[in-house]
């Protein structure tokens, strides 16, 4: 065996700059399966990682719905009856669209409220239901004032939030009258340090509804009879100002008194921007990655609750939480079979997942034709080899090699340009994933709202084997035919080739 690999190498040498470019097909293969299977896997990893802990895979988004029966599965639909198959084919298309149709506007049929909530509690494998509460409020703070900034409930007992403070305190109780400010307001207030922080620490902060001041009631009523109105002239508008809330409350349009709700909080903490590592709750940071106002959540639903516009729209969203995060599939398609639009992030997850690993066997299967290409080199390069070497062939033999020792030198002779190949393209794989990890991991930095700490790039132990050995087999396929052609030559004739 010693003695076959010895010729193969000898072999090799002896053509080196021919079997080098014969190589670098094998090696461009290899290279480019290896970057496109990492970069699928090393996203695959980000999305499960961010989202897999903090109970994300037990939680499911719900809010309010319009009556619809959605599914995640329209291939479960049915239509009976006799009629052409061209008619069954049209209908079921369009049951399908209205099962999965996603409507974000209009008057909703069921909304959120307590009521809601605590029959949906009741649910099966249902473990809690918690209002999302988000709200935009006018703010003043000595001589600092926004017209319009977000606030967000939190839930205190659970101290996701707690780690992020970077001045002052947390929150002292679910319904304490306290709030915690996001350090972004503050730079734009002209606040960059600790030292400026301790301007607002301690001191009150009025929360003002932006909604329900309003005292026109042309601002609520339905698009139609605003662009109604602004065809009128100046004594006409009088009069609509005047008939306009009967005519909206024979419409059925929201006619519950308006005021002004206004809140006097605390300011205890400030609290930093998420950072790389940590915890990331898909809904809830989801929801309020664009807060200014952190309140305790009872704080904030008394808040909130006190609009009369509210009492009757309902809460905007709630988070359901699961017992298991194996049925929240099940609970999430009970809720929309109920007429509400939910979501899990175990079943997003899942899509996502799919759709990577369909996108990389696809792209990997393209790049594996740079390996198919090289093939043909190698079948060239071995028949070229094999020409050259008559004479050399025929000594083998006449020496008393066999035809499968002779065949098993040019075997080899292709299994070695296979395989350095393939450890080459690894290696350069391998190198370029340093850099590139970095940039892309810049790039994620600049566009996405989520920080993620970890590799771009991720390449599993099986890859590492597998890019070596495929082009090593590859390499040993193509050679085949040649070897065999190699191994049929006859001495006598091959001893008198010049």
């Amino acid at each position: 065996m010693k003695g076959i690999l010895g010729l193969a190498l000898e072999g090799l040498l002896r053509k080196k700059g021919r079997n080098l470019l014969t190589m670098s097909g094998v090696l461009i293969g290899v290279f480019a399966l290896t970057m496109i299977v990492s970069l699928g896997e090393g996203l695959s990893h980000a999305i499960t990682d961010t989202v897999s802990g903090s109970d994300n895979l037990r939680q499911i988004g719900l809010t309010g719905g319009f009556g619809i029966e959605l599914t995640n599965d329209p291939t479960n639909v049915e239509i009976p009856g006799e009629m052409e198959e061209e008619r069954r084919e049209r209908l079921k298309r369009a049951a399908v669209n209205r099962r999965q149709i996603r409507q974000v506007a209009g008057r909703r049929l069921n909304e959120i409220d307590d009521t809601t909530i605590e029959k949906l509690s009741k649910l099966e494998h249902v473990e809690s239901i918690t209002p999302v509460v988000i709200e935009r409020y006018e703010i003043t703070t000595g001589e600092f004032h926004d017209p319009a900034k977000l606030t967000f409930g939190v839930d205190v007992s659970r101290e996701r939030y707690k780690p992020r403070i970077i001045a002052g305190s947390y929150f002292s109780a679910p319904d304490a009258k306290e709030v915690v400010l996001h350090e972004y307001l503050l730079y734009k207030w002209g606040l960059l340090n600790d030292s400026d922080y301790e301007q607002v620490l301690g001191k009150e902060i009025t929360l003002k509804n932006i909604v329900n001041g309003n005292d026109d009631p042309m601002q609520s009523a339905p698009p139609q009879l605003q662009q109604f109105a602004a065809s009128l002239d100046e004594e006409e508008k009088k009069a609509m100002q005047v008939l306009l809330p009967k005519l909206m409350e024979q419409m059925g349009v929201l006619t519950q008194a308006r005021k002004d709700v206004e809140a006097t909080y605390t300011i205890v903490g400030v609290l930093r921007e998420a950072e790389p590592g940590d915890t990331f709750n898909v809904i809830e940071d989801g929801n309020s990655v664009q807060a200014d106002v952190f309140l305790p959540q009872e704080t904030a639903k008394a808040l909130f609750l006190s609009s009369a516009v509210n009492v009757e729209l309902g809460y905007p969203r709630a988070l359901v939480l699961v017992d298991d995060p194996e049925n929240a599939p099940a609970v999430e398609q009970k809720l929309r079979d109920m007429g509400y639009t939910a979501f899990s992030v175990a079943s997003v997850l899942k899509q996502v997942e799919t759709m990577l690993t369909v996108i990389t066997v696809i792209i990997a299967f393209l790049t594996g034709i740079a390996l198919i290409v090289s093939t043909l080199g190698i079948v060239n390069t071995m028949i070229t080899s094999v020409l050259e070497r008559t004479r050399e062939i025929g000594i083998y033999k006449a020496v008393g090699a066999t035809n499968g020792q002779v065949m098993s030198i040019f075997l080899t002779e292709s299994a070695m340009i296979g395989l350095i190949g393939g450890l080459l393209g690894l290696g350069i794989a391998l190198l370029l994933m340093l850099p590139g990890d970095v940039i892309a991991s810049s790039m994620i930095a600049e566009k996405a709202a989520i920080p993620y700490k970890g590799n771009v790039f991720v390449v599993p132990a099986w890859l590492a084997v597998a890019g070596p050995t495929m082009g090593a087999v590859t390499a040993v396929l193509a050679a085949i035919v040649p070897a065999r052609r190699a191994a049929r030559i006859d001495p006598v004739k091959a001893l008198r080739h010049d």
